[in-house]
């Protein structure tokens, strides 16, 4: 197992949303933890890598989360008050693809393969990259961890992107 992973694999931390906090943009419960992730240098490197995020209570609606209006507007109301999830999220799921495709504009073009609007996404992901970098800078975190974290965000995106899908079934 990747060694940067194995934290997010075997200790994650899972940051749940109900229905009804979505729902009510209810965001005072969460932003009090991810706030607390940030306080210190030591519980910064201790939570690097490990935080999920899981929506629940939308199991039964056939749409993808970020299809879902209210989705969108949670997880942009928790990006305009608090912006270092990449210092935080886990590599190891499919929490960067939720935050970002609920950021900007995302379609779903065949089951399983999005869409994402390239000038949104790579507005999103500078403010992300510097927000983690203020942080990196602010709690003294070694350089060499940043990098580390930005490579594995990097490889994500490239590895999810689709150039061109060829075929007539798909245009």
């Amino acid at each position: 197992m990747n060694q940067r992973l194995r934290p997010a694999v075997t200790d994650p931390v899972i940051l749940m949303f109900s229905r009804r906090q979505v729902e009510t943009l209810d965001l005072a419960e969460p932003l009090q933890f991810l706030r607390r992730l940030t306080a210190d240098r030591h519980t910064a490197l201790e939570f690097s890598g490990r935080l999920s995020l899981v929506i629940d209570g939308y199991n039964d609606d056939p749409r993808e989360l970020f299809e879902i209006p209210d989705v969108r507007a949670y997880i942009n109301g928790l990006d305009q008050e608090w912006r270092y999830w990449f210092f935080f999220l886990s590599q190891a799921d499919d929490s960067i693809k939720l935050l970002e495709s609920c950021l900007c504009e995302t379609i779903e073009v065949v089951p399983g393969v999005t869409s994402v609007d390239m000038e949104q996404l790579e507005s999103a992901l500078a403010r992300h990259f510097g927000a983690m970098n203020a942080l990196c800078e602010a709690l003294d975190v070694p350089e060499e961890k940043n990098e580390e974290i930005s490579e594995g965000i990097i490889n994500l995106i490239h590895n999810a992107a689709v150039e061109q899908i060829e075929g007539d079934d798909y245009r």
